[in-house]
Parts: C-alpha cells; structure tokens; sequence
C-alpha cells in the first residue's frame, strides 16, 4: 500500500514536520474530510434526533472545551505496547461526551482534543484519518443516546459495538495502515488486545451510568427517554399558561 504518510517523530510545535504530509498529499485528504462532513451531515440530517441536553450556547461552549481538554488528557496518557496497538481511555471520554453533549458537540471535542494533543505530543506526522476516527468515539454514542428509543444500557453496548467496528477495526486501522505503511491484514492481529481495551472503556462507561445522572443538573441534561418527554411536558405546559 502506497505510504501516505512516512513514519517521522516531530519535535513537539514543529508545525512544518507534524503537517508535511498532510500538505504535500492535501487533496486525499480533503476528499476523505469532505466525505466524512457530508455523510455526517446526511446521518444528522435524516434521522430523528432528540436533543442530549438544554445548555445554553455559552453553557455548551465550555462544556465541550472541557471534553477537549479531557481528550487532550487521554491521548497523552496513551500507553503504546506497538505501533499498531495503544491502551488509552480515549474511548470512555468519548462516551461520555457524546451521552452528555450529543453527536455534534462530543465530535468536536474529541476532534479538537486529539489535534491539540498531535501537535504537543507528535508520535507521528498528522493523520486526519486518525484524529476523524477519534472523533467518532464520541459521535457514535452521540448519535446512538439521541436516536434509539432503547434504555441507556442498551444504548450503551450498541455504541461500543458500533465504535469497535467503525473505529478499531475501520478507520483507526486504516489510519495506521497510511501511516506506518504496514499492510492492512497484518494490523488485524492487534483487534483482539484492541477490544480489550475497548470492553475496559464500556465497563468504566457503564459505571458511570448510574454516577452521572446523580451529580449532573436533571434540568440541563436529558439522562434518558423518560426525562425528555417530562422535558417537553413542562414546556406544553408553560405555553399553555
């Protein structure tokens, strides 16, 4: 597979080494950005989406600063066993942030969060692929909390399983393939430890399941199907009167 991105450790800030590649090879990259925004688009676009909180526009600004930060930390905490395989918590902020924020605001946080940490902590030259398919750690709860009328339980293992296909097996596999240019089956080797880590993140996911709801304001964020429909009869009820 052609070697999209030469495996270099930039210096951290050395801006012209961090995005060499992703300048010089600019226009693969711009149709694979533009295919990600426009089928993101099309998802959000199509499907019934219920809104994950009631945040004002400041409220929601500094709440998905905080999961870029959160993001930052787990990318820099990453532990690397190979060049294939890593043991982080990026997955369980990711979560988080899409149950919390939704699809849009936990994707760009994470999205955020993983750039900034690409040019403090370069393990590589910029990989957009990468830092996409970090961002669909939380774009996949995200969408899942917002449009599955299952209990949050449910709704949680399907977003870890949705995750694990699209991310680690997917994108994230793709990414490294691009970037160390090791052929794609050869990566696959690493899928059992990678869904480890993944099952990891669900378990501390699911635990804080029953924590969140208990410490988060109920009158800001919809922790389940049935606090958004007494939401909405609160507002009915205060147009009626």
């Amino acid at each position: 597979m052609f070697n999209l991105l030469a495996y270099v450790i930039p210096a951290p800030f050395d801006f012209s080494t961090i995005f060499s590649n992703f300048l010089s090879e600019w226009y693969y990259y711009l149709i694979a950005l533009v295919f990600t925004a426009v089928v993101i688009f099309v998802v959000l676009f199509l499907l019934k989406k219920r809104a994950r909180n009631s945040l004002n526009k400041t409220q929601k600004l500094v709440y998905t600063a905080v999961f870029a930060s959160l993001a930052f930390v787990a990318n820099f905490l990453t532990i690397p066993i190979s060049q294939a395989l890593q043991i982080s918590l990026v997955a369980l902020v990711g979560f988080v942030s899409g149950y919390i924020l939704g699809a849009g605001g936990a994707f760009t946080a994470l999205f955020v969060g993983d750039l900034i940490c690409a040019i403090i902590k370069p393990t590589g030259v910029y990989s957009p692929i990468i830092n996409i398919g970090t961002a669909l750690w939380g774009f996949i709860p995200g969408l899942i909390f917002s449009v599955l009328p299952f209990n949050d339980y449910i709704k949680t293992a399907i977003s870890f399983v949705l995750c694990f296909i699209f991310n680690s097996f997917l994108v994230n596999t793709f990414g490294i393939s691009l970037m160390y240019g090791i052929s794609f089956d050869k990566l696959l080797y690493a899928l059992p430890i990678k869904l480890l880590v993944v099952a990891i993140n669900a378990a501390l996911s699911y635990s804080l399941l029953v924590i969140l709801p208990r410490i988060l304001p109920k009158d800001k964020f919809y922790f389940s199907k049935r606090n958004i429909d007494e939401k909405k009869v609160e507002k009915n009820n205060r147009k009626e009167t």
